[in-house]
This record gives structure tokens, sequence and C-alpha cells, in this order.
């Protein structure tokens, strides 16, 4: 079972397993501020205190992968699409005309979906929803973000349900967290200092070579 756990002070959302490990930790901030790996950059929607986003983000993410649903959507699936990303969360009624619903999601944001080389999707419908409902429904966010973009569906079926309701987690690249960039220096620093006692060695070793 997954687990959320907020930071005000330090605008993020940290989820963990069952063992208390840290899988990933969703931060207000930009992720070159972030001291922790894996992570992503959550962008609220205008308007909204960062708070309150990261509260969303937390109900939403754990109701997605704690949920049985039809087709699964697991952590790692999450992390594949969050990691190292700036992420924009939407939720939206499909109604009559969800490409209509899908765009007027968007234009409330101001997100550019284009951009975007990441969506994870879930749908939430009634349980008498066609194979050829949910494809369109698919198809719909799959034609918005780039061509080669990476897509991965969910699709959790309810009887009692009567509105079809989707969710979509769009990411775009942001680059490495401060804690990668960190880790980074260290193991480049260890082999500059590495590279310079072989060169010191090295050097040692033509001047013994002179003496002799």
């Amino acid at each position: 079972m997954l687990t959320s756990d907020i930071d005000v002070d330090r605008s993020i959302v940290t989820f963990r397993n069952e063992d208390g490990k840290t899988e990933l930790t969703i931060s207000t901030a930009p992720l070159s501020t972030v001291e922790a790996t894996p992570a992503a950059h959550l962008i609220p929607p205008p308007g909204a205190k960062a708070e309150t986003a990261l509260k969303q983000t937390a109900e939403i993410i754990t109701s997605l992968t704690n949920t049985n649903s039809y087709i699964h959507i697991d952590f790692p699936d999450v992390i594949s699409i969050c990691a190292s990303a700036a992420i924009r969360i939407i939720r939206f009624n499909a109604g009559d005309d969800p490409s209509k619903a899908f765009s007027d999601a968007l234009a409330a944001q101001g997100i550019n979906p284009s951009c975007c080389d990441r969506a994870l999707i879930n749908i939430g419908a009634p349980a008498n929803i066609g194979l050829a409902k949910v494809t369109s429904l698919v198809t719909i966010v799959q034609e918005a973000v780039q061509d080669d973009a990476l897509i991965i569906c969910g699709l959790a079926l309810d009887p009692q349900q009567k509105d079809t309701e989707i969710t979509v987690i769009l990411a775009k690249p942001e680059g490495e967290t401060a804690a990668h960039e960190t880790a980074k220096k260290e193991l480049t620093t260890g082999k500059d200092t590495q590279m310079m006692q072989e060169e010191r060695w090295i050097h040692q070793t033509r001047r013994f070579g002179s003496l002799i």
C-alpha cells in the first residue's frame, strides 16, 4: 500500500512503499532545488496554493495506484511518467464531447500538451463502457502530445458510476534534481582525483626513470 506525506514547509509530497522507502518526491519547486531523487516538479493550476495542489496530487496518485482496477496503474508506472519532469495534472468529465472537454481542461491551466513526451491516462467509467470508447478517449490525449510520447493507460470500471471521468498526468523533461547533480559532481570529482593521482604517479615514475 502506497502512502504519502506532505511537508508544507518544503513544499513537497513524498510517496513511500510498505517498507517506508521513499519511491518518489514531488515538489512545487524546480527540480534543480530538490534534494531527492527520483523527483518531479508539480506545476499547480493557476491560482491554486502549493499546499492545496500537493494534497490533491497525493490523493490522485494514491487513489490511482491503490485502487484495484480493470487495467491497473502501479507506482512504477507513475515514476516512469513523472521522474525528472515538470508535470501537470488535469481531471475532466468526458461528457458528450470528450475532445472539447479535454481542450477546455488544458486551456483552463494554460497547458500546451505538444511539448509533453509522457502521459499517464486513467479512465474511470461505467462497467458497460465499450473498448471503442476507451480507445477513442486515449487517442484524444495521444494525438495532443508528442508523436513518440510514452503513454501509460489505466481503466477502472464501476457498475454504480454513470459518468466517465478521466485523469491525465502530462509530463515534459525538466532535468535532474539537485541531489542527482550533487552525486554526479561527487562522482566526477572522484574521477578527477583519481586521474590526478595517476598523472602524478606517471610523472614521478618518469622522474625516477631519468635518475637511473
